[in-house]
């Protein structure tokens, strides 16, 4: 589920791996091979994505939004 999210996430920011290498300092082969199913999502794929895109922290963690103070879905903000 968080790693769904995490793809989400980076679906929707139109992002290559190269840019969220730079984004998060995670390495590019790592998103990867996440994307690619090799990997499962660790605390840091999640702080880094939380820290590049704020507004998406509660989502990524629970699947919930909470408009009302700013955090929302991917599909929320299109």
């Amino acid at each position: 589920m968080i790693r769904d999210r995490l793809i989400a996430i980076w679906d929707s920011q139109g992002l290559s791996a190269t840019d969220l290498e730079k984004l998060t300092g995670i390495d590019r082969s790592n998103w990867y091979s996440l994307r690619n199913g090799r990997r499962r999502a660790n605390e840091d794929d999640i702080q880094g994505i939380a820290k590049a895109f704020p507004q998406f922290a509660y989502w990524l963690t629970t699947g919930l939004t909470a408009p009302e103070i700013g955090q929302i879905s991917p599909e929320q903000e299109q």
